[in-house]
């Protein structure tokens, strides 16, 4: 049987890589947003996350990479947001709980959504970032999809790209168009268009 010492020096070794990674980001992410992609150098990343340069070539062969992890990483904290939704609850329940988590995720992280975005729509970037920006996509489709599917709602894909549509044209409302968008107001109006859209296509 193993000992205390040896099962926490197994979790160490487990938990070390991901805090690694995880200071990559953050490091990498607050000197996108204050002096660009392109002005910003491997070591200073590493400088600012306190790591050794050898360490991102641990995870990253290069920025480019480090940028496309960047966004993934990002992908799975959404899809977490998503998975709220939940296939067990009422149609009702299900899209309350999944509001109420989904406006608040966007205030709380609006300057990181924000550099998201900005990366995403720089012409330099779009390669880097094509795959990343469609593998989320297709992930947010999915579950949408199934979601709808398991509620036996008719149209499940082409009602689940309605939803999506919706929330993307809403966040990049908040986030990039409008300095006083109301976010509030709105968030009402997004359940409420959901569930109509939802509940009037099972109607007979």
């Amino acid at each position: 049987m193993e000992s205390v010492k040896e099962i926490n020096k197994v979790k160490k070794v487990q938990v070390r890589p991901q805090a690694g990674k995880q200071k990559l980001f953050d490091a990498a992410m607050k000197l996108f947003e204050t002096q660009g992609y392109f002005a910003t150098t491997v070591q200073q990343i590493t400088a600012e996350a306190g790591v050794s340069k050898g360490l991102v070539y641990n995870y990253f062969s290069s920025k480019e990479e480090l940028l496309v992890g960047l966004f993934e990483n990002a992908t799975s904290t959404i899809q977490g947001h998503i998975e709220i939704l939940g296939k067990g609850k009422k149609v009702e329940e299900s899209v309350s709980q999944f509001i109420d988590n989904f406006f608040p995720y966007l205030v709380k992280e609006q300057q990181f959504l924000k550099l998201q975005l900005s990366l995403m729509l720089t012409p330099e970037l779009n390669a880097i970032l094509q795959g990343a920006v469609k593998k989320r996509a297709e992930s947010s489709l999915t579950y949408f999809t199934e979601w709808l599917t398991h509620f036996e709602i008719p149209e499940a894909e082409k009602k689940a790209r309605l939803i999506i549509a919706l929330l993307d044209g809403i966040s990049l409302h908040y986030l990039s168009i409008y300095e006083n968008y109301p976010l509030t107001s709105m968030k009402a109006e997004a359940k409420g268009a959901i569930l109509k859209l939802i509940l009037n296509s099972t109607e007979k």
